[in-house]
């Protein structure tokens, strides 16, 4: 699915989360790019859950082997659909902002900072991300160009499914990495509540 803004000019890719699909972030787009300065892709996860609404774009309930193995290939499939929606709307890659919700947030970060001969987006919107991995330092990021890509990283204090430690942890290991970062709780759940949207849409300007 793809939204383009009334004035847009650089492309975004908004990844959903678990038990989601692509219309689950569309709904955030008149707050989130009131203004129009997008071409948002809004992709669908892969697999689809037994038993549940929506997708994903690997199962948590796989072994770790394999979680590992799938959180790599639909960080392949992210990739290529970026540079793909680059192509197709002639915007640059490098000006690309990468973003999303828990699963989709973790994919959106290790996409950015992954070590590629691929441009590196320009930012990172990242709203409560799940990683399967403890430490960021498994994604095997390229942390000098990490430098140079900001990141806003939101977590609700009150989150039940993803603990807000663990974005307390990646917030740590981004600082100390020298990431440009802006991370920001929030007195929510596993959601993505209209204050953070709104800093969002600041961050994003």
């Amino acid at each position: 699915n793809v939204v383009r803004g009334s004035d847009a000019d650089r492309l975004l890719l908004l990844v959903h989360g678990f038990g989601a699909d692509e219309r689950d972030l569309g709904g955030l787009l008149p707050y989130l790019d009131p203004d129009g300065h997008f071409v948002t892709v809004l992709p669908r996860g892969p697999v689809a859950l037994p038993g549940m609404p929506g997708f994903a774009w690997y199962d948590f309930g796989l072994p770790a082997p394999e979680i590992a193995a799938a959180f790599a290939s639909a960080l392949d499939e992210l990739d290529d659909l970026l540079d793909e929606a680059a192509a197709e709307h002639d915007m640059p890659r490098a000006e690309a902002i990468v973003g999303g919700f828990s699963q989709g947030a973790g994919l959106a970060l290790a996409l950015a900072l992954r070590t590629s001969d691929r441009p590196h987006p320009l930012g990172v919107l990242a709203l409560s991300p799940a990683l399967p991995q403890a430490s960021l330092d498994e994604l095997q990021p390229d942390w000098d160009a990490a430098t140079k890509i900001p990141v806003l990283l939101q977590h609700g204090t009150h989150d039940p499914l993803v603990p807000v430690a663990r974005s307390r942890d990646l917030a740590r290991e981004l600082d100390e990495r020298g990431v440009p970062l802006v991370y920001t709780e929030y007195p929510m759940e596993h959601q993505v509540a209209m204050e953070s949207v709104q800093q969002a849409q600041s961050w994003l300007d």
